[in-house]
C-alpha cells in the first residue's frame, strides 16, 4: 500500500485523472490481501452503494476506454435524449471495473477495425446497458460458462495471460449491485447485458 499512497499524496488533489484510477488500485488491494483465494476475495467484498448517473458515466467509460488501449468504443443511449439522468444504485469503481472487464472481452473477440457500441435503455424500473461487438459468436455451452472463475473460451488464454477472472469479477460485482450481466449471440457478434435498478434521487 505504501507506493499507492505516495501517489496519492502526489496525485490526489480534486480534479487530478490520475486520482480515481490509483483509488481503484487501493480498492484493489484491499480487496485481495489477506484473502484465500481470489475468487473468495471478491465473493466477500463489501460495495459502497450510491446514486450514481449512469448516463453521464458512460459517457465518461466511453470517452476514456482509449487511456487503458480500447479504441473504437462509442456510446449512444437508446430513446432517450443526450445528457438524460438516469440515476441507479451502484458502486462507481465496481461498476467501472464491470465494464472495462466486458469491454476488455469484447476488444479481444471483435473483428479488426470494428466498433464496440455501449447502448443504454430504459425498460420499466431498469437501466438495461448493451455492450456489442463484431466478431465470432460465442458456443452456446459456453454462453453461461464464461462467467465462472477461471474459464475462458478462448483456447489459447493461459499462454496470453488471460486467467478468466474479469467476467467471474464482472457478475458478482454486478449482483452485489442487485443487478445482473449476461450473453448473447446478435447482430452478427455478441452482445453483454448490464441491467441495474433504477433509482430516484
Amino acid at each position: 500500500m505504501s507506493p499507492l499512497q505516495s501517489l496519492m499524496a502526489l496525485h490526489g488533489a480534486p480534479g487530478d485523472p490520475s486520482a480515481r484510477y490509483i483509488a481503484r488500485m487501493q480498492q484493489a488491494v484491499r480487496v485481495l490481501y489477506g484473502q484465500a483465494s481470489p475468487s473468495e476475495a471478491f465473493a466477500a467484498t463489501t460495495l459502497a452503494l450510491e446514486v450514481l448517473d449512469l448516463d453521464a458515466f458512460l459517457s465518461h467509460v466511453a470517452g476514456n476506454a482509449g487511456y487503458i488501449g480500447i479504441d473504437g468504443v462509442v456510446y449512444a443511449p437508446v430513446d432517450l435524449p443526450a445528457g438524460t439522468p438516469v440515476p441507479v444504485r451502484a458502486d462507481a469503481h465496481s461498476l467501472e471495473d464491470v465494464v472495462g472487464h466486458v469491454l476488455r472481452n469484447a476488444a479481444r473477440h471483435r473483428l479488426p477495425g470494428t466498433p464496440i457500441r455501449i447502448g443504454l435503455q430504459l425498460q420499466g424500473t431498469q437501466a438495461v446497458v448493451d455492450i456489442h461487438n463484431q466478431g465470432q459468436p460465442i458456443a452456446p455451452d459456453m454462453l453461461e460458462r464464461i462467467f465462472e472463475y477461471g474459464v475462458s473460451e478462448a483456447p489459447d488464454a493461459a499462454a496470453l495471460g488471460q486467467r478468466g477472472q474479469g467476467l467471474f469479477v464482472a457478475r458478482t460485482y454486478m449482483a452485489k449491485m442487485g443487478g445482473t450481466v449476461s450473453a448473447a449471440n446478435a447482430d452478427g457478434g455478441v452482445v453483454f447485458r448490464l441491467v441495474l435498478q433504477r433509482a430516484t434521487r
